[in-house]
């Protein structure tokens, strides 16, 4: 059995574009891989609406990822993956470069995780695999929320986070291949959005651990 953690933010959290409202578990692209991996697997959301990598929200404590992942972490442990996709919200306070440098923050923080958060059980007894996803770009009709949060900005997204993946030495997929925003918002997935993600990250999990099969 496999533990695989998803953190992210509210495409993570299933998020419906226009209503809020949250999508059902089996329309989530965690709970849609869960069900392409099979019983081999078990998935463990963390997802949270405005999650940035780690900037602080001043209106919301919560949303910054580097302050929630051990908790997440220790909640959850023991992992053998996680998949880590965050960066969107970051463009209400940095550009991509930043948002890129963020998420290599967390992925050295979950490379050192073990002595990092360290009690009775580790958090990753195989030792930690990371699955770095690029954001989705952003929809030219998307609400600005600062100065860099539009689509240009995020375009530049995948290649800076690929670059980043490449130099921690772990796993990577570009959303932005596999699935575009709504249209009518710009930010958030539609369920065929979801599957579509969860075909690709499927298929790189698939790669990560060749044990589970097609």
């Amino acid at each position: 059995m496999k533990e695989i953690l998803c953190y992210g933010d509210s495409n993570t959290w299933g998020f419906t574009p226009t209503t809020g409202a949250r999508y059902p578990y089996a329309v989530r692209w965690p709970g849609a891989l869960g069900a392409l991996l099979g019983s081999g697997c078990r998935i463990t959301e963390n997802g949270v609406n405005g999650r940035t990598t780690v900037f602080n929200d001043p209106d919301f404590p919560c949303r910054n990822g580097k302050t929630g992942l051990g908790y997440a972490l220790c909640a959850g442990k023991p992992f053998d993956l996680v998949i880590l996709m965050l960066g969107t919200n970051d463009l209400k306070f940095t550009d991509a470069a930043g948002a890129a440098r963020g998420a290599a923050e967390l992925v050295a923080l979950l490379q050192n995780a073990n002595a990092r958060f360290p009690g009775a059980t580790v958090v990753f007894p195989q030792g930690a695999k990371i699955l770095l996803v690029s954001p989705l770009h952003i929809g030219e009709n998307a609400v600005s929320e600062g100065r860099f949060f539009n689509r240009a900005e995020s375009l530049r997204f995948a290649a800076l986070y690929k670059a980043a993946a490449q130099e921690a030495r772990v796993s990577f997929l570009d959303a932005a291949c596999c699935a575009e925003p709504s249209p009518v918002e710009g930010t958030h997935l539609l369920p065929e959005g979801h599957a579509a993600l969860a075909r690709a990250l499927a298929e790189k999990v698939r790669e990560i651990f060749p044990e589970m099969g097609a």
